[in-house]
């Protein structure tokens, strides 16, 4: 048994969309903190979740349900653009079902017209450092960044990116899609809310798209995922997750 993709819009498969943005828990949950004030927006869907056995085996109580460990996907319809939204608590622990899972979303996002998956994260850095930069898998992404007017790292994170998010943002044009990671610099908290501020903005201007998120909307999440942190703190769920070597980046 590998990836198993729940469909909860009746298609099985990804409805159209011209653009994938993806985060995970990580380093100030900074990704975490834009793809959830997204997939609140009224305008938002949940289309399907993603699980996988190598996922952490811990259900939890969301909305009075118990659901099972998985990544869920929502598409957002905005006026300029339609986006596919992945995050979740969670990824798989082994490096085989990271990659299956990387492999089987990039699948479903080419074979439903998607051209861009960004993967958003947040990079620990020294206090007063705030910058946003991307790295690229190919050219497209590049082209399309720097058009925007993004800052292109070609040395950062020097230890590159690992995980879920790491296979997510290489293996696009494996796929015919073009990838990347987008990256925010944080102190490191648990939720950097100003780190994630930064990103959204620079989005905004990169991408040409207008991405609505209400102050009070990135503070409930916030408080949900330090809530979440606190009850189960020898988890895998939603904690920063950079190796010893810090150049390394893993969100």
């Amino acid at each position: 048994m590998t990836t198993k993709i729940d469909w909860l819009a009746g298609k099985k498969e990804l409805p159209a969309h011209d653009l994938f943005l993806a985060a995970l828990p990580g380093v100030g949950n900074v990704g975490k903190l834009v793809v959830d004030g997204l997939a609140k927006s009224p305008d938002a869907k949940l289309v399907a979740r993603v699980l996988h056995p190598d996922m952490p085996p811990q259900a939890l109580l969301t909305d009075s349900r118990l659901t099972p460990p998985h990544l869920a996907l929502h598409l957002l319809k905005l006026n300029e653009k339609t986006i596919l939204l992945l995050s979740g608590e969670v990824q798989p622990l082994s490096p085989r079902g990271q990659y299956e899972v990387a492999s089987e979303l990039l699948l479903q996002a080419a074979k439903s017209g998607c051209e861009h998956v960004f993967v958003l994260a947040g990079l620990a850095s020294e206090p007063g450092v705030e910058e946003v930069f991307a790295i690229c898998a190919d050219d497209a992404a590049e082209e399309m960044l720097s058009s925007g007017g993004a800052t292109i790292s070609t040395d950062r994170p020097e230890g590159g990116v690992i995980g879920l998010a790491g296979l997510l943002s290489s293996l696009g044009p494996v796929y015919g899609v073009s990838s990347g990671c987008i990256i925010s610099t944080s102190i490191g908290n648990s939720v950097d809310i100003h780190s994630a501020e930064r990103m959204r903005l620079a989005l905004q201007d990169w991408l040409n798209v207008e991405l609505p998120i209400p102050i009070s909307t990135t503070e409930a999440i916030a408080e949900r995922i330090e809530k979440l942190m606190a009850e189960h703190p020898d988890s895998s769920l939603g904690r920063e997750l950079l190796e010893d070597n810090s150049t390394s980046l893993y969100a």
